[in-house]
C-alpha cells in the first residue's frame, strides 16, 4: 500500500519533515486526517487516521506520482537541513515569472528554498526539480524562468535519491559537474535557454497504438485549455493514446509531444471543486472518477477534456470552483434534477440540468440568472439568445431556442 508524502496545513502543501509528530494535517486527496511519522526502513511519511481513508487514497494514487512526491519530500528535508536559516523552505511553491518570454506567468516548483539575503552563488534561492524518467519537463523554458526570477536550479531524477534521504552532496556535485543538470545565476544567463516549449517537441506524430486511429484513421484530439493548465500551455490531447500536439506558429504546422513535456504535473485533485458531480453518477469525486471509466490511471488531462463546467476564472486555480448550490428542481425520487451553482471567487453562476442534455451542456451566467425565466426548463442563457421571441414577447409563451418563459 502506498503512503502519502504530501499534505495540507492551513491550505499550504507540506511534506513530512515540516510537520511535528501529532500535528494534524489534511489529505489533499480525500480530505481526511493525516499524521506524520517515522518509519522502519522508510522515509518519514504521513499516515491516515482512518483505515477507510487510507484504502480509498491508496487506490487513487500510485506509481510515478508516489515516486515524485517521495523525492520532493526528501528534497525539502535535505534543503531544510542544509540551509537552517533560510527564509522559506517548501514543496510545490509557486513563483511569479510574469514578464519573461515564456508562456506561463507562474511556475510551480518541486522543492524550494529562499534566502533572507541574496546568496552570491545561488541568488535569491535554490530550486530543485525532480524529473521522472518516464516524464520530461520543459527544461529549457523552466530553467529560463527560474534564472530570470533570480533563482538557481538543479534537475534531479529518482536515481539520485536513497531509500530514506537525499544526500545534499548530490546537489553540490550537480553544480560542479557542469553537465547540464544544474545552473546557478552566477554562471548562467537566462537567455542561454530556449523560451519556446515547441523546441522540446517532435516533428513526426507518435507511433503509438491508438484505437480511434485504428478505427477512423485519425486521433481523437481534444483541446486542453490554457486557463486550466498550471503552466498556461494550450494544446490538443488524444484520449485514445494519450499523445499531445501543439501548433507551432513558426513552423506553421503541428509538432508532437509523446514524452510528457506539455503534461501538467498536478494531481487530479486540483479539479475536485471545479467539476460538478451529479448524484446519479457518484456521491464524491473519487466515485465520479471510477464511474467515468477513464482507465486504470486517470490523469488531469483525461478528466479535463470536454468539461464545460471547468471554465476560466480569476480565482487561485484559474478555473471556477463551485459551491452554494441552490436546488431548483427535484425528481421523483427526491434526486436533484436542476441546480444552480455559484463560483466562490467571482459572480459567475452555473445552471446544471440533469434531466436531459443539461449535464453535457451546462449553462454559464455572468451574474445570477432571473428566476422568472423558468430555470428548470432553460436550454441556454437567454442573455445570449438571439431568437426573435425575445423581441416579440406577445407572440410567444416561451422561446423555442433557450426555453425562457415570457411574462
Amino acid at each position: 500500500m502506498t503512503v502519502p508524502f504530501r499534505a495540507l496545513l492551513d491550505g499550504e502543501i507540506v511534506v513530512p519533515e515540516q510537520v511535528d509528530d501529532q500535528q494534524v494535517v489534511e489529505c489533499p486527496e480525500c480530505r481526511g486526517i493525516l499524521y506524520p511519522r517515522d518509519g522502519d526502513q522508510r522515509a518519514r511519511h504521513f499516515f491516515h487516521a482512518s483505515d477507510d481513508d487510507s484504502e480509498a487514497c491508496s487506490t487513487a494514487s500510485g506509481g510515478e506520482s508516489d515516486t515524485h512526491a517521495r523525492c520532493t519530500a526528501l528534497t525539502v528535508a535535505a534543503l531544510a537541513e542544509q540551509f537552517p536559516t533560510a527564509t522559506h523552505v517548501g514543496a510545490e511553491i509557486t513563483i511569479d515569472v510574469t514578464g519573461t518570454a515564456t508562456a506561463p506567468e507562474t511556475r510551480r516548483t518541486d522543492a524550494f528554498v529562499e534566502f533572507q539575503e541574496e546568496n552570491p552563488y545561488f541568488g535569491r534561492g535554490l530550486i530543485i526539480e525532480v524529473q521522472h524518467k518516464h516524464h520530461s519537463k520543459d527544461i529549457e523554458g523552466t530553467t529560463h524562468d527560474h534564472l530570470a526570477a533570480g533563482y538557481s536550479v538543479a534537475w534531479l531524477t529518482p536515481d539520485d535519491f536513497g531509500d530514506e534521504q537525499l544526500d545534499y552532496d548530490v546537489v553540490d556535485d550537480a553544480f560542479r559537474a557542469d553537465d547540464g543538470h544544474a545552473y546557478s545565476i552566477r554562471e548562467h544567463d537566462p537567455w542561454e535557454f530556449e523560451t519556446r516549449v515547441e523546441v522540446n517537441l517532435e516533428w513526426e506524430p507518435p507511433s503509438r497504438k491508438c484505437f480511434p486511429y485504428a478505427e477512423t484513421g485519425s486521433h481523437d484530439w481534444r483541446r486542453i485549455p490554457s486557463y486550466a493548465h498550471p503552466d498556461s500551455y494550450e494544446y490538443e490531447f488524444c484520449r485514445g493514446c494519450g499523445s499531445r500536439r501543439q501548433y507551432d506558429q513558426t513552423l506553421t504546422r503541428f509538432v508532437y509531444d509523446y514524452e510528457g513535456v506539455l503534461a501538467p504535473e498536478v494531481r487530479i485533485d486540483e479539479l475536485r471543486d471545479a467539476i460538478i458531480i451529479h448524484r446519479e453518477v457518484a456521491d464524491d469525486f473519487e466515485g465520479w472518477l471510477e464511474a467515468k471509466r477513464l482507465g486504470p490511471d486517470p490523469t488531469f488531462e483525461t478528466v479535463l477534456v470536454n468539461r464545460v463546467d471547468v471554465a476560466p476564472c480569476r480565482g487561485p486555480r484559474g478555473v471556477h470552483e463551485w459551491d452554494r448550490k441552490e436546488v431548483i428542481e427535484r425528481g421523483y425520487d427526491d434526486r436533484v434534477d436542476v441546480a444552480l451553482w455559484e463560483c466562490r471567487y467571482c459572480p459567475v453562476h452555473l445552471l446544471m440540468n440533469h434531466t436531459g442534455a443539461g449535464e453535457t451542456v451546462p449553462i454559464l451566467f455572468g451574474e445570477a440568472p432571473d428566476p422568472e425565466w423558468g430555470l428548470d426548463y432553460l436550454f441556454a442563457n437567454p442573455r445570449r439568445c438571439g431568437h426573435r421571441s425575445h423581441r416579440d414577447q406577445a407572440d410567444w409563451d416561451d422561446c423555442p431556442s433557450c426555453r425562457q418563459l415570457n411574462p
